[in-house]
């Protein structure tokens, strides 16, 4: 066998066996651990009593978080978060303990039943939750709203080099079209003082919008509006935005989406869709590539071309005017009605 082999299986095998680390970071999160301990050191039978656990158990799942780097155990048996552990606590920047919570009660069993999606064609999340990943999330909230406040701060932080590039002349109001917290808008306004902000969703995604807008100063120039777009998007606004959207549904609904933008522009209004651009090749961008693979499982979307894009907007009644390439490998699709 020659070495290059050996180490591709090594790394296959790592990936293989990665599930191991994700469940004990899961785990910590789901007992609260990285919260509760603090900084002091704990000797497992202290924090079984602590928890309600089984010392001995606990032992040794503690001892399997040292293998990690999330706790760090003395000579006395005893352990303390690290620095790695910490940043699994709530408010942590990283926002790992709200990842590890989506991935693993959201994500594994789906992905594990990727089978059934090549089988039929259907999104594996609805054959194993018995509904879309939408219809599940709203029934339970907990999950949808872990999703929803993960997902604004890590488009808030990441925001920049989209704030950068996007093309803001001429429009005064700036419309976040499925915008679920508003990470993308609370951005822009922070940019752009002299911009006043529109958050469409539906209106139970809106209630956690307020609290995230408040707490990034920017609220106060932001109207809420609450609806479906695949129904409608009663919208009136110079610049619509899709970040991350289309991407999540099938060509007949984002076309609905689509057509809902397009209804409610005004003379000289745009659209900018924000998205990852499916590669020619697969080898191009590995990330992009598992992202559309990821929606297949989950949403039945799909991440799309340029070329799919253009035939999508056409459809739609718009049509490509710019298209720019963000440092962060987001592109931006400026789009017009068709004159």
């Amino acid at each position: 066998m020659s070495d290059d082999l050996h180490e591709q299986e090594d790394r296959l095998r790592a990936a293989i066996e990665a599930y191991h680390a994700s469940a004990l970071a899961y785990a910590a999160v789901k007992l609260g651990l990285p919260d509760r301990m603090g900084t002091r050191h704990w000797t497992a039978e202290e924090l079984a009593a602590e928890l309600s656990l089984s010392p001995p158990h606990l032992f040794r799942f503690l001892r399997g978080l040292v293998t990690i780097g999330i706790c760090a155990e003395s000579p006395e048996r005893s352990f303390t978060l690290t620095s790695l552990g910490r940043s699994l606590a709530a408010g942590s920047p990283s926002r790992l303990g709200e990842k590890v919570m989506i991935v693993v009660e959201q994500y594994w069993r789906p992905w594990a039943d990727l089978v059934s999606t090549l089988q039929t064609g259907a999104p594996a999340f609805e054959h194993v939750f018995g509904t879309d990943v939408w219809a599940w999330r709203n029934e339970n909230f907990r999950g949808g709203d872990i999703f929803a406040a993960y997902l604004a701060g890590e488009t808030f932080a990441g925001a920049g080099p989209i704030v950068e590039a996007l093309d803001l002349s001429g429009a005064g109001s700036v419309a976040d079209i499925g915008g679920g917290h508003g990470g993308l808008l609370a951005a822009i306004l922070q940019a752009h003082p002299d911009k006043h902000g529109i958050l469409f969703d539906l209106p139970e995604t809106l209630i956690g919008a307020r609290k995230f807008l408040t707490s990034h100063g920017v609220f106060d120039r932001v109207t809420l509006v609450g609806g479906d777009f695949l129904a409608e998007i009663p919208i009136e606004a110079d610049l619509y935005m899709l970040k991350s959207v289309l991407q999540h549904w099938d060509d007949v609904a984002a076309r609905a989406i689509l057509e809902g933008c397009r209804d409610g522009m005004k003379a000289r209004a745009r659209l900018a869709i924000v998205e990852r651009l499916l590669p020619e090749g697969a080898a191009d961008d590995a990330s992009a590539v598992m992202l559309d693979l990821h929606m297949m499982v989950i949403s039945g979307g799909r991440v799309r071309t340029l070329q799919e894009f253009e035939t999508l907007l056409k459809h739609a009644g718009l049509r490509v005017s710019k298209t720019t390439r963000t440092l962060s490998g987001f592109v931006i699709i400026e789009v017009v009605p068709v004159s």
